[in-house]
């Protein structure tokens, strides 16, 4: 479901087609990035730099996955110090949504645990630690600080450019994942696996495909 009736209050730009369910978005008229509470529209920065490289997808374009076919909507990147990985929100025809994640060839698509659920720490584990959950091994592969440098379309909720937070990933047995991220007064866990890019299905906006 769509809202046509939202204009950005720095420069006017009417958007068409937006989901309801949409929460940050980025003006593509004056880079101003907005967050919709409620009613209210309010901005809350720029949108950053995104350089532009050969990526197997990006915005706009469609992603199969396991049979299911997901549109991305938002794009972000996030610098971590010894590079950059790129973080995809879609959504599938059912509003259902992923964070599919792009780093050096590298794929994840992974979902963010319900509030409530998810392992029971907020403190986040050191490299090499083996974590337990829902029956399943895991060991901490990866530990660093990320910052948001860039952020284009659609998410569920909000991101900014200059956002820091720590984060970690721990691998599973048969390339399950399980990652934390955490911050001043919170934390968020996500669950997903490793993807073969090659058996990825993309059609991208311009109308091309490839399996």
């Amino acid at each position: 479901m769509s809202d046509t009736h939202v204009s950005c209050p720095n420069c006017g730009y009417g958007f068409e087609g937006l989901r309801k369910s949409t929460r940050m978005f980025d003006c593509p008229s004056c880079d101003t990035t907005l967050f919709r509470s409620d009613s209210a529209l309010k901005p809350v920065g720029n949108n950053g730099e995104m350089h532009d490289y050969p990526m197997l997808f990006g915005l706009h374009d469609s992603v199969k996955i396991d049979g299911r076919t997901y549109v991305v909507t938002g794009h972000s990147r996030y610098d971590y110090g010894r590079g950059t990985w790129d973080e995809m929100y879609a959504e599938d025809s059912g509003g259902n949504g992923v964070w599919i994640s792009l780093d050096e060839g590298d794929v994840v698509v992974q979902v963010p645990f319900k509030p409530g659920s998810g392992p029971r720490r907020n403190d986040p584990p050191p490299v090499g630690q083996a974590l337990t959950y829902s029956g399943r091994d895991y060991h901490v592969t990866e530990a660093d600080t990320a910052t948001c440098i860039a952020v284009r379309g659609q998410f569920p909720e909000l991101i900014q450019v200059g956002d820091e937070h720590y984060f970690i990933n721990a691998s599973g047995p048969s390339g399950q994942l399980l990652s934390g991220e955490f911050w001043d007064g919170g934390s968020t866990w996500y669950e997903g696996s490793w993807l073969d890019p090659f058996t990825l299905q993309v059609a991208y906006q311009d109308g091309a495909s490839r399996q």
